[in-house]
């Protein structure tokens, strides 16, 4: 976990999840379902009456409607020559006009009859046709939907395996912190030798300081993390002054039940107070959103260790 230029705590990388509004799963899951409910449909059989209605209407009806013409044309024609001859409404007129309504209505039940068996040809094949439009149209949905779901498959094996490295990653930084930390645990507390000796500094007799070699201890456990950790004293109960170096005082203290949801619970109860700091070194002491105090431990090392206290 880093640090900003600005002492805002970094957030940690996660997985980058794929880019766009488009989501494969959905999108497999709704190519399935539009594939199933277009095949259902064709499956039900060619609906033959949406293009047998449209042929009775314009052909078979255009047709016996232009044969009455006719027939009222010819009646026409008889009645006018039976009134010529003065036979109008006479047995021969009655006659003529029988067997003219009894041909037209022949040719007109033969014409209906074969224009009813074209028009159901053609719309049986037409409804046909689309029926095997649906059935590739179905199968292709269902190959789309297929084709999503496995790309949704790979993408998230993908993010699996990514995420599991970066965990590798990260419990490895963790795991050397915690040795790190238990190095110094373990080390006496009870007195200024174990902060100095945190940086690097052991005291003398009479209180003056020599620098020796930095060993593993607090600085450095905190330093992992960019040097930045809590120390406000808000944070804190049964604070004890364990000795000073360099003009700094040291506590050892135990997190507050505030402290115990702001802090690091991993870092050690050993250190500096933030408000104390601040008035000597305003430059290592950060104020985060939440308006607590975070102390720069690292650069808190290098000065003590660089101005050879």
């Amino acid at each position: 976990m880093g640090y900003s230029a600005n002492g805002q705590q970094a957030q940690p990388t996660q997985p980058l999840a794929p880019q766009g509004n488009f989501n494969v799963n959905n999108a497999a899951a709704g190519g399935l379902q539009q594939a199933m409910t277009g095949t259902q449909q064709a499956m039900q059989g060619p609906n033959i009456g949406q293009f047998m209605n449209p042929y009775q209407e314009m052909v078979t009806g255009g047709t016996m409607r232009d044969m009455e013409r006719q027939r009222q044309m010819q009646m026409n024609n008889i009645g006018a020559s039976a009134s010529a001859a003065g036979a109008f409404g006479g047995s021969r007129h009655g006659v003529a006009e029988a067997q003219t309504n009894e041909g037209f209505a022949r040719q007109g039940a033969q014409a209906f009859g074969q224009l009813q068996n074209q028009g159901f040809n053609q719309a049986l094949g037409a409804a046909q046709n689309q029926q095997g439009i649906q059935m590739g149209g179905a199968a292709q949905m269902g190959q789309l939907g297929n084709q999503a779901f496995n790309t949704g498959q790979t993408i998230n094996n993908n993010q699996m395996r990514d995420g599991l490295m970066q965990q590798g990653m990260q419990q490895s930084l963790i795991d050397a912190a915690q040795n790190q930390f238990q190095q110094y645990a373990n080390a006496p507390m009870q007195s200024l030798g174990a902060p100095m000796a945190a940086i690097g500094s052991i005291p003398s007799n009479g209180g003056s300081t020599t620098t020796s070699q930095n060993n593993p201890g607090v600085f450095d456990y905190l330093g992992l993390a960019g040097g930045l950790f809590a120390s406000d004293s808000r944070l804190k109960t049964d604070v004890e002054r364990i000795g000073s170096h360099g003009g700094v005082n040291f506590y050892k203290w135990a997190w507050n039940e505030i402290g115990k949801k702001v802090a690091d619970m991993s870092q050690p109860t050993v250190g500096v107070m933030a408000d104390e700091l601040q008035k000597t070194h305003p430059h290592l002491v950060v104020r985060f959103d939440d308006g607590f105090l975070r102390v720069n431990y690292r650069g808190l090392s290098d000065e003590l260790m660089g101005a050879g206290v």
